[in-house]
């Protein structure tokens, strides 16, 4: 069987606070009945997560799907720099800003500096202008940031609930949806 996930990324490279911040969504998520308080081995890392709670039939579209007789079925909360991206489904486009052309298909090592935290921009390897990576149109969708949230083996999240987290993060926010 293989896993899947749906993170959820602040269109930030450093969100400020992001400790703070991760422990502030943690807390309006078990207040909420949406995951456990407390970790346990319930997400696919060596680092332990929040495993699933009975709210969380609340905040997807298809409640009868999720996971709650799987092993991996929690929240993992990242506060360090990260390429959140989709796993199996890959990147179809990676549309510069700047040239409007599609550079997917080019070698990724534009993304080395982002990476190694040395800029938050990517330099087009085609028109070789640099600019912030938020601004690059990813299809499917990717996330850049200090800060995300995975909600592993989870069905959709609604509407509801990803405008509620956007709002609670106070910026717009990537839904990184990844098949591993």
């Amino acid at each position: 069987m293989s896993e899947h996930s749906i993170t959820v990324v602040p269109r930030q490279s450093s969100y400020p606070d992001n400790k703070i911040k991760a422990k502030e969504i943690l807390d309006w998520l078990t207040s909420q009945d949406i995951v456990k308080p407390t970790l346990s081995d319930c997400i696919l890392s060596s680092d332990n997560g929040y495993a699933i709670s009975d709210g969380a039939r609340q905040v997807t579209n298809i409640p009868d799907e999720l996971p709650f007789d799987l092993i991996t079925n929690g929240l993992e909360i990242i506060t360090n720099r990260q390429v959140f991206h989709t796993g199996e489904n890959g990147m179809e486009e990676c549309i510069c800003p700047n040239c409007k052309e599609n550079i997917a298909s080019e070698d990724w090592s534009f993304f080395n500096d982002w990476d190694e935290q040395k800029s938050n921009n990517l330099t087009c390897p085609l028109c070789n202008v640099a600019t912030d990576i938020h601004k690059f149109t990813f299809s499917p969708d990717w996330g850049f940031s200090d800060l995300g949230f995975t909600f592993w083996n989870w069905s959709d999240l609604t509407d509801e609930f990803i405008s509620e987290f956007r709002q609670k993060l106070g910026c717009d926010i990537s839904i990184v949806y990844t098949h591993i």
